[in-house]
């Protein structure tokens, strides 16, 4: 933890304490009696910030409205799409300046409506299934029923089947994913060719992913294989029972839609102009845009919900910042980070004028730190320092880090453009993992105490940024390329659980799995990525990482190289050193 020290102020002359808080006032001559200084002002905004959080905050309604009324936000769907005016609109409500920004186009729209299944033992009863569909795929044209077939694993066996195939549900006897080989591709096609209705699939666990790819698909050409993915412990049920030779039948009633195109695609921003300097900026946002198997909660409805209601928290508080503070809703952000992507391409004349970008795509659990680097820490403790140790009962840190670390968020698009980037460090009880991408995404999975300071925590952050004398120092701000990819574990993260493995990697071989988060390696808490990166770095040998998988903590070894054995050196002395 990090308090603010006197000197990091520059020019400081005096350290006044708020209740529990500190805040950092520098002052370059005593004011004369009656005079405002810009600290004092910038203090008493941050406590009517305070006061409005606590006895107004409206940030679970904002994200109850965009999981319960308008539901999951698939880039180019018609959910999307009202979220983008929806969310306009509330922008404009609180007095901000409001528009949307296009940043590209897909030849097609894409939207889920309703899905069930259930697999019916015939005389004897049925029961519901718990699955997906990727996004982009085909649904069936209503309640589709034919029997369940285990799925042949040659020619000949598929031969036998015969006409047994045609609108049969194929089950499949393994969860693998990947590219098939030549000979597996062609009976896998020959399957598809006997007219089944569809293929499903085991999931390696209870939780369903979903994902997809809109790459290649256009009106004219749309894709018709119904494929789906059914939670493991069902999947192995189904196995097992047609394995002993029971009759089984499943049914499923799965209503995914395309629509023509062109389905244009935006980003939503909203300004409230600086006072002293509107042509500088710092950028405050979340991604709008979700997955749609389950309404787009801890992602990234958190992050949109606490954004809203920072800009609400600063109008209410009559905020005025020297620097314009931009609040922006990213899109496409799932598949690639499309949307903050094309903004920085739009305005690249803007790059060097912004000061920070502060990005909420963690989930529900509070923001509780940021990092900065050496030559930032100083601005950063006057900017954020009221929140270390505020009485709150929540703990912030700024934490001091070699260099900014990009990841798979928004503010990777900006940091690759030279804009200091930064995503929050987030603390709370909530598992993140449960609720990546899953079918447990939903607004339930929010807590509000956590977003409620979270939204406060943005709101002052940003104004303390804002307000600063400079922007920020961008000194050293990246590590050498070469530093940070000198070793590698071989996984994506989301918050600080895997999201994906490379193949053969030192995770893949020492056993890690997607879902795992990190908790610990030795003696050192792994809280943030670039706590994370470290270790890697400074890893020789079999090396320990404490996870968590399914509530569980387990110690799993990756194999980095040994530290190499200096030779010894032989001096004129004949006494050997090492």
């Amino acid at each position: 933890m990090i308090r603010v020290p006197q000197s990091a102020v520059r020019h400081a002359a005096l350290t006044v304490a708020i209740g529990a808080s500190i805040f950092a006032i520098a002052a370059t001559k005593p004011a004369a009696a009656g005079d405002e200084t810009d600290q004092d002002a910038t203090r008493k905004t941050i406590e009517r910030l305070r006061q409005a959080n606590q006895n107004d905050n409206q940030v679970m309604e904002h994200l109850r409205y965009m999981t319960k009324e308008i539901g999951p936000r698939l880039t180019g769907s018609d959910g999307i799409n009202e979220s983008y005016e929806w969310t306009r609109k509330q922008f404009e409500s609180y007095g901000l300046e409001a528009w949307v920004e296009e940043w590209g186009e897909w030849p097609v729209g894409f939207n889920r409506g309703p899905w069930s299944g259930k697999v019916i033992v015939p005389g004897k009863g049925e029961k519901p299934l718990e699955f997906n569909t990727h996004s982009w795929t085909a649904g069936t044209d209503g309640p589709t029923r034919g029997a369940a077939i285990l799925e042949p694993t040659s020619v000949d066996e598929l031969e036998k089947l015969g006409g047994a195939l045609k609108g049969a549900w194929i089950v499949g006897r393994s969860t693998r994913r990947g590219r098939l080989s030549g000979d597996a591709r062609a009976l896998n096609d020959a399957i598809w060719n006997a007219g089944i209705a569809g293929w499903v699939r085991g999931v390696r666990g209870e939780l369903l992913l979903t994902s997809g790819s809109v790459r290649g698909i256009t009106y004219d050409k749309l894709p018709t294989r119904v494929q789906v993915n059914l939670i493991n412990s069902q999947w192995k049920e189904l196995t097992e029972l047609l394995q002993g030779g029971e009759k089984l039948e499943l049914e499923f009633d799965i209503k995914n839609e395309f629509k023509p195109g062109p389905y244009k695609h935006y980003n939503v921003v909203a300004d409230i102009k600086g006072t002293e300097k509107p042509d500088e900026f710092v950028i405050v946002g979340g991604h709008i845009d979700s997955w749609d198997g389950a309404e787009g909660s801890n992602d990234n409805g958190t992050g949109c919900a606490t954004t809203l209601e920072a800009a609400r928290l600063l109008m209410k508080a009559g905020a005025r910042p020297k620097r314009t503070i931009r609040f922006i809703l990213w899109s496409g952000e799932e598949q690639g980070l499309l949307g903050s992507a094309g903004y920085v391409r739009k305005h690249r004349d803007e790059m060097s004028k912004i000061s920070a970008v502060l990005v909420h795509d963690g989930g529900t659990n509070t923001l509780s730190g940021i990092t900065a680097t050496q030559a930032m820490m100083p601005q950063m403790q006057e900017a954020m320092g009221h929140l270390v140790d505020d009485g709150s009962g929540f703990d912030f840190q700024i934490r001091q880090v070699g260099g900014l670390t990009g990841g798979g968020s928004d503010h990777n698009s900006y940091l690759a453009a030279g804009v200091p980037g930064f995503f929050w460090i987030q603390r709370g009880k909530s598992n993140y993992s449960y609720g990546h991408h899953t079918q447990h995404d939903n607004f339930d999975r929010a807590i509000p105490e956590y977003q409620q300071r979270s939204a406060f925590v943005v709101a002052s952050g940003a104004l303390g940024v804002a307000n600063l004398e400079e922007l920020l120092d961008r000194t050293n701000m990246q590590q050498p390329r070469g530093a940070q990819n000198r070793k590698v574990l071989g996984i994506q993260l989301e918050g600080m659980s895997i999201s994906s493995i490379t193949p053969d990697s030192r995770a893949d071989k020492g056993g890690f799995k997607v879902g795992d988060k990190f908790i610990s390696s030795g003696k050192t808490k792994i809280e943030d990525i670039d706590t994370l990166r470290s270790v890697i770095q400074a890893a020789e040998g079999k090396t320990p990482f404490l996870v968590e998988r399914g509530g569980k903590q387990i110690t799993l070894y990756a194999q980095f190289p040994e530290p190499e054995k200096k030779k010894p050196v032989k001096p004129k002395t004949g006494k050997r050193y090492y």
